[in-house]
């Protein structure tokens, strides 16, 4: 849950998602070469994190939602 004193401006909000793609073509780029290697346990390693990294983006690009514990 992000407090909203702690929601980033939207010039950095931009450059997250602008580092997240580079990084995320990456791990895309070195799940293929795994896969092509043979390397199939690497690459599932490898595409479960490419995934929580779009998990991330996604949590930081949704709308602040308030949360009651009660």
């Amino acid at each position: 849950m992000r407090d909203t004193r702690h929601q980033l401006q939207p010039e950095r909000t931009t450059q997250i998602l602008g580092e997240a793609a580079i990084v995320c073509k990456a791990i895309e780029r070195h799940r293929l070469t795994a896969t092509y290697l043979g390397d199939t346990e690497r690459a599932h390693e490898l595409g479960a994190l490419g995934s929580g990294v779009s998990e991330l983006i996604l949590a930081l690009t949704r709308p602040h939602q308030q949360f009651n514990a009660a």
